[in-house]
């Protein structure tokens, strides 16, 4: 029986993973800007509205993910490919199910 390609009718959000890593690393968005900020030129205030606008799923851009790349060492299109992966799902009609408050308490 060959294996079936994986064809989910959902998406998520890359919302979903930094707020993963938000929670399991104890980290608060200040801190992860402060941390951020070491790598890149903006402000740790900058920094913290970036990340928020991201955690609210607003577009991530190329800025936001260099910026995030820089906080977490994660890879900037890897930040990218989840949100083309995002965008173009629910412009295809999958439903959102990105987790409304993972680390909101």
């Amino acid at each position: 029986m060959p294996d079936k390609p994986f064809d989910p009718d959902w998406c998520i959000a890359p919302a979903a993973p930094l707020r993963e890593l938000l929670r399991d690393g104890h980290l608060t968005v200040r801190q992860l800007a402060a941390a951020a900020t070491l790598m890149c030129p903006v402000s740790d205030s900058q920094a913290a509205e970036m990340i928020e606008a991201v955690l609210n799923r607003e577009p991530l851009t190329e800025r936001h993910a260099a910026l995030l790349e820089a906080g977490t060492c994660i890879p900037a299109r890897f930040w990218l490919s989840f949100e083309h992966n995002y965008r173009s799902g629910l412009a295809a009609g999958l439903t959102d199910t990105t987790p409304k408050d993972v680390t909101d308490e």
